[in-house]
């Protein structure tokens, strides 16, 4: 198969969308989710390179980009993984005792309600149209004649891995939606009724284990195709499939599945922080591919606005939009290492020094170290899923069958590489509770807490502990755009609750 550089790929197609050369027209509608491609086995997908090209596509959601009009609705939105309260993201944190900011104080109050976000202050459910796209490039990849049978089941096995894990944060955020994922329906505007969940889900698995035999193994020694779905990224999105729906046998296979793909932990004193420094390396399953057009901002939108040095770094202010609380803060244990990726106290620009004892809000996650430049954009990829994930998966999944004693291993693989004393001589329940704490320590700004504690039952009492009176329990779930139920005219349903 002929290669082509993905990230080049993705620039190009990151510039012709921001710049309204797109290869679909808008629509006003909410609810329309016609595909008015132009792109069709008779005019487009004649070689290899025209079916990349209308892959790459969907790859555009996925990314760090502030921010592009959807080629479908004609709506501003930033990206999936962009620095912003209104992507998955952040959707993923700020609601949870992880991290704070002031993006959005309905989204940190819990005080929003089916109107609240409109336009694009609700960018990541619109995002439904991406899978519609993915139906018809999928359909319209395995009709065309010249393309051959390697490559079809190449590119097919990477839309449907996109299609799935966009259909998994649809599903993590609203729980079903009324995804196009029949060709013969995509030129029907008409509403259709959400599925049940398990309908949906089956889907989703569908859709993820029809793809794998036909992936890449990695591309983390393939830097011209970095940033590609393989099987370890549509073995991952099943992995988190079967965690949400607490379907742990499933989870155990599939994370054991992952453990024996040669993945494997940055060890050493500064393995943590080297696995946001190094590129492709061996602990990360996927990354998003920071370039040009797409650069991490999370540095950016976490250093405080009058910071001038501090974590080895000197540099002009950031945005101060996100700060850890010290609650979570002190949930690390002395020495751990993974410390060394927040900054606990910095110099200001007038030569004061910021620390907790003279006010600080919450400590600094920045996370990526070792960086160079003023920013606002970094050229370091960041990072989604890693093997470190896996391994608490692991031991969740076995805790949650048979209790600790065999989980112990995977935690413990972790915490070693931490720094801090391996887990021990505790009770199932015991287990859970420290496994949820763990799981904040290692995996903090990579945007799982949220799904974690909604798993673990106490995203609402976390919620309240921390003084968010408005918190209530439907809430595990974010609303419908209003503006879908009332086009939908009683035959979407909004959720319980709203």
């Amino acid at each position: 198969m002929k290669k082509y550089n993905f990230k080049t790929n993705v620039v190009i197609v990151l510039c012709l969308i921001c710049t309204g050369m797109v290869f679909l027209s808008s629509c006003e509608k909410a609810l329309e989710t016609k595909i008015y491609s132009q792109l069709t086995p008779q005019n487009f997908y004649q070689s290899e390179s025209d079916a990349n090209s209308a892959l790459i596509t969907l790859y555009v959601p996925f990314t760090t980009n502030w921010g592009n009009p959807d080629p479908g609705s004609g709506v501003w939105y930033p990206s999936l993984y962009n620095s912003n309260s209104r992507t998955y993201l952040l959707r993923s944190l700020l609601s949870t005792d992880e991290v704070n900011g002031e993006g959005d104080r309905d989204l940190l109050n819990f005080t929003w309600g089916a109107s609240t976000w409109t336009g694009d202050k609700e960018p990541t459910y619109y995002k439904i149209s991406y899978v519609a796209r993915a139906t018809e490039i999928i359909d319209a990849i395995n009709k065309s004649d010249n393309v051959n049978e390697a490559i079809k089941k190449s590119y097919t096995a990477q839309a449907k891995t996109l299609r799935a894990w966009l259909m998994y944060i649809l599903y993590d955020l609203y729980g079903p939606v009324n995804v196009k994922t029949d060709p013969a329906t995509l030129t029907d505007t008409s509403a259709t009724p959400r599925p049940s969940a398990a309908e949906y889900c089956e889907f989703i698995e569908k859709d993820l284990k029809e793809a794998i035999p036909d992936l890449k193994d990695k591309y983390n020694a393939d830097a011209a195709n970095w940033g590609r779905v393989s099987k370890g990224v549509a073995n991952m999105v099943l992995l988190k499939l079967y965690m949400h729906n607490k379907q742990w046998a499933k989870a155990e296979e599939v994370a054991k599945n992952l453990a024996a793909m040669n993945y494997s932990l940055l060890t050493g004193a500064s393995g943590y922080a080297n696995v946001f420094k190094q590129k492709a390396n061996n602990e990360i399953i996927y990354a998003v591919p920071a370039n040009d057009a797409s650069p991490n901002y999370w540095i950016q939108s976490s250093l405080p606005g009058d910071f001038k040095t501090g974590g080895g770094i000197t540099r002009e202010p950031g945005w101060a939009s996100i700060f850890m609380p010290w609650a979570f803060y002190d949930k690390y244990e002395a020495g751990d290492l993974r410390k060394s990726t927040i900054i606990e106290n910095y110099t200001k620009t007038d030569g004061a020094i910021a620390n907790r004892s003279s006010g600080l809000r919450g400590a600094v996650p920045l996370k990526f170290t070792g960086i160079s430049g003023n920013g606002p954009g970094y050229g370091i990829d960041v990072v989604v899923f890693r093997y470190a994930e896996v391994l608490l998966s692991l031991a969740e999944a076995i805790n949650e069958q048979r209790g600790p004693e065999e989980a112990y291993v995977y935690v413990n693989e972790v915490r070693t590489r931490a720094g801090v004393a391996p887990f021990s001589g505790m009770t199932q329940s015991q287990f859970q509770a420290a496994l949820l704490d763990e799981r904040g320590r290692e995996l903090y700004a990579e945007g799982s807490r949220r799904q974690d504690l909604i798993r673990n039952g106490s995203f609402i009492s976390n919620a309240i502990e921390r003084g968010k009176t408005n918190a209530k329990p439907y809430m595990v779930l974010y609303p419908i755009p209003n503006a879908v139920i009332v086009q939908g005219k009683g035959v979407i349903e909004q959720n319980l609750g709203y």
